[in-house]
């Protein structure tokens, strides 16, 4: 794989995660959610498609426990929406897509400050994680093409 298109898959994927923040934002924000923008596992997201393929090819080149730490706030980052998700929708004794369409909870003002208190850190983890993917690209830019090939 070429330095650019590496460097190409590492903005694509900040991107998808910027819009998949969005999402929470706009859940959070009394907005309504499709069918495709439900809550998935780390591994089924856009941007976690991207790293457990393609993305797999920053071990080739940076250090595993500096990968591992992307993957980690990742991981975080799913485990905080689904409790902003679970403030939202009621996950009792129905069907995963029941649940998304027809089980709208009523929400309380202390609901309301609890999905607001976990957005922002939900926001701070994605700061972190969007930190980590601007040092990964900022490192790349700096690899000459010809090293890179070496390393890859």
């Amino acid at each position: 794989m070429k330095k650019k298109k590496v460097l190409d898959n590492i903005r694509a994927a900040r991107l998808a995660h910027v819009k998949w923040v969005d999402r929470a934002r706009r859940l959070v924000d009394g907005g309504k959610i499709t069918e495709h923008e439900i809550p998935v596992e780390a591994t089924s997201c856009d941007f976690g498609h991207w790293f457990y393929s393609d993305g797999q090819v920053l071990l080739a080149i940076f250090s595993a426990a500096s990968v591992k730490k992307l993957e980690y706030k990742h991981k975080e980052l799913h485990t905080t929406y689904m409790k902003i998700f679970k403030i939202y929708f009621d996950t009792s004794d129905q069907s995963f897509f029941e649940k998304l369409f027809n089980k709208r909870k009523k929400i309380s003002e202390r609901d309301r400050m609890d999905a607001h208190e976990e957005l922002a850190y939900l926001e701070g983890i994605s700061e972190e994680l969007i930190a980590y993917l601007n040092i990964f690209e900022k490192n790349l830019n700096s690899i000459e093409e010809k090293d890179f090939e070496k390393l890859y």
